[in-house]
């Protein structure tokens, strides 16, 4: 068979068996008879291969070897192809600024004769990283130039996973008609081509579209059918993929004896490929199918293999993710002592994810700033440049016509000036759009209420000498993932957006309104006693359950759960930082949903004279309440037939 056949077919077969295909194109780069071209072409699949399999000697070798290949000039394809498994392998390991960085330089140095085949490759994964880097419009803008160039091919298997590709970033984008029309092409080529593990890619992404859609039933079966694909193909790694994907959907269907089925199946698979994070995903799903079966200790403790897992790779956010699904699941199953200790971990990880993302965001900013600088020092170099040009020429023409030397002066300086106005005008434009800038960056754009960097300098003001003063309330809108899935995504935007508007009518203009996240709104008001605290609370519970939302012209009933408290805490004014209070409030919050939801509970007085005792009555505020260090007020929504507020207290031994 010809080399060049050997490479479109190792191509097409390593998405199944990765490890064998990248052996066999190593063994065809090294041998007498290949050609330089051909040579380049093997490594850059042997390498993206490598990438796929997280191998990073592998991939840096192969790299190497295309390096080395583009310094020598021959072919001009190899440098550009050596940038662009390595930025493969940087999207594998997670670091999608790192693999945008490099795939941009790929593209760069991509040879202007390249062929569509060269070309489709870098365009493809140049998109794939936009899109894991959330940046969907480049994505869907590249994915749209795959297709055509797919087209070109006219090979179904490759028009297909064009098609597939651009389905998954429409339904990123929240563009679900173009994203099902756009499935249901690449569903026809992938039957035409017979490739089982195209179908196998676009039966999974037709399924999280119909998932987005509601269709259950359809989705499921699209499930289903990707797994049978992967299966008849022997791509081991997707098969423990979609066994994992499978296990997901029964365990939100509630069929938690299939779930813990499908997920038992995929663990000693993923364990086989030494998929760590496949192998994390199936561990959290058996302990949580464990708990939902009243199994508890032993899902526990699938559940904390799944962390530790997470926490020797480092993955912060798998380990919140994962005690935040184990808190829900305890609740359910009654263990209310295991939920609270989950939620609170949960809640701590939540807090160093939030203070990463805003490190993460000063970073970029400042990197923006300093581009912004250096553009227009260079502007200004640029400026003087053409000035001191001016000068020059005005010295000269002095030199040589002395009648003209006036009028040469004039202009020069008129340049000058209009240099030194232009200059002053750009200075002012940025001033006026990082300002603008600065305040959107602050602003919910689904409510128009601040969000939690607007609160983070809020805060900042507030503080004194890093300690609070005032009352926090936190409200979350209870069962809302029903309102999600019983009248769709719309309706939530639309009772978020009048909950929003709730809060302000019955608060000041002084209060602080934040949508903490999600289904989430934090308040923060001053100067209240504490009998104004209670009353104020008690109108959030009735000002916000107390009447259906709208949508549609549809009532879409709501209630809330709140906790709160004021800060100095008596009877000691104890006074306590910021992140103490957040996380009394939110342990008062989740009181108040374990024990029915629609009310609100309030720390009214904790018997701790500092932060450390704090600390530990915080961890169990139920128990403390019961031994009396703690008084709690307790407060019932509208819908609750006893809505008169009942003081729960436990006065002071």
């Amino acid at each position: 068979m010809p080399v060049a056949a050997q490479l479109l077919l190792l191509e097409r077969d390593g998405r199944a068996q990765p490890q064998a295909c990248a052996a066999r194109l190593a063994a065809l780069a090294a041998a007498e008879g290949t050609a330089a071209a051909q040579r380049t072409q093997a490594l850059l699949l042997q390498g993206w291969l490598l990438a796929g399999l997280s191998d990073p000697a592998g991939t840096e070798a192969a790299a190497r070897q295309l390096e080395r290949a583009g310094e020598a000039g021959d072919p001009p394809l190899a440098a550009a192809a050596a940038l662009l498994v390595r930025a493969r392998l940087a999207e594998q390991s997670g670091d999608t600024a790192r693999a945008g960085e490099l795939i941009d330089q790929a593209s760069a140095r991509l040879p202007g004769q390249a062929g569509t085949l060269d070309r489709l490759r870098f365009t493809s994964a140049q998109a794939h990283i936009r899109n894991a880097a959330s940046r969907l419009q480049d994505a869907i803008r590249l994915d749209h130039q795959s297709l055509k160039l797919a087209d070109e091919l006219a090979e179904p298997w490759r028009q297909a996973e064009a098609r597939n590709d651009l389905a998954y970033s429409y339904y990123q984008a929240e563009q679900l008609q173009p994203a099902r029309r756009l499935s249901d092409e690449a569903l026809d080529l992938a039957r035409r081509s017979g490739d089982a593990v195209t179908l196998a890619h676009v039966y999974t992404v037709q399924g999280i579209i119909l998932d987005a859609l509601g269709d259950k039933a359809a989705e499921r079966d699209a499930l289903h059918a990707a797994l049978d694909q992967a299966q008849r193909a022997g791509a081991r790694y997707e098969e423990s993929l979609y066994l994992a994907n499978l296990a997901d959907h029964y365990l939100k269907g509630g069929d938690y004896a299939t779930a813990l089925r499908y997920a038992q199946h995929a663990l000693p698979l993923t364990r086989e490929l030494k998929n760590l994070g496949g192998e994390t995903v199936a561990l959290a799903n058996i302990g949580l199918a464990q708990i939902a079966l009243r199994d508890i200790e032993s899902g526990k403790r699938h559940l904390r293999a799944s962390i530790d897992i997470d926490e020797r790779r480092g993955s912060i956010t798998g380990v919140s993710s994962t005690y935040a699904e184990m808190a829900q699941f305890l609740e359910r199953a009654g263990d209310l002592r295991g939920a609270i200790e989950a939620w609170q971990r949960h809640r701590a990880l939540a807090t160093q994810l939030l203070a990463r993302d805003q490190q993460q965001a000063i970073l970029e900013m400042q990197e923006q700033f300093d581009g912004e600088r250096r553009s227009r020092e260079l502007a200004l170099l640029q400026r003087d440049g053409q000035i001191q040009s001016e000068e020059l020429r005005a010295l000269a023409l002095e030199q040589r016509l002395w009648w003209l030397a006036a009028v040469s002066g004039a202009l020069v300086v008129l340049l000058v000036l209009l240099g030194l106005l232009r200059v002053r005008a750009t200075n002012q434009q940025l001033a006026r759009s990082n300002a603008m800038l600065k305040q959107q960056s602050e602003v919910d754009p689904l409510t128009g209420l601040a969000n939690r960097r607007h609160l983070q300098e809020a805060v900042r003001r507030l503080g004194v000498e890093g300690r609070f003063s005032g009352t926090v309330l936190l409200a979350d809108l209870d069962h809302f993932k029903r309102v999600n899935d019983r009248y769709g995504h719309a309706a939530g935007d639309a009772v978020l957006a009048q909950v929003a508007q709730r809060l302000r009518q019955m608060l000041r203009d002084t209060d602080l309104i934040v949508r903490w996240g999600g289904e989430e709104f934090q308040v923060v008001v001053h100067a209240l006693d504490k009998d104004a605290v209670q009353a104020l609370a008690q109108r959030m519970l009735d000002g916000i359950g107390g009447t259906p939302c709208l949508h549609d012209e549809r009532p879409v009933p709501v209630s809330v759960s709140i906790g709160y408290a004021t800060f100095p805490l008596e009877p000691s004014l104890l006074a306590v930082s910021w992140e103490r209070a957040i996380g009394l409030v939110d342990t008062a919050l989740y009181l108040a949903k374990a024990h029915g939801r629609n009310r609100a509970y309030g720390v009214r007085m904790v018997r701790a004279d500092d932060e450390q005792q704090l600390e530990a009555v915080g961890r169990a505020l139920e128990t403390a309440w019961l031994a009396g260090e703690v008084t709690l007020t307790s407060l019932r929504g509208p819908a609750d037939a006893r809505a008169e507020p009942q003081l729960a207290e436990r006065e002071f031994a």
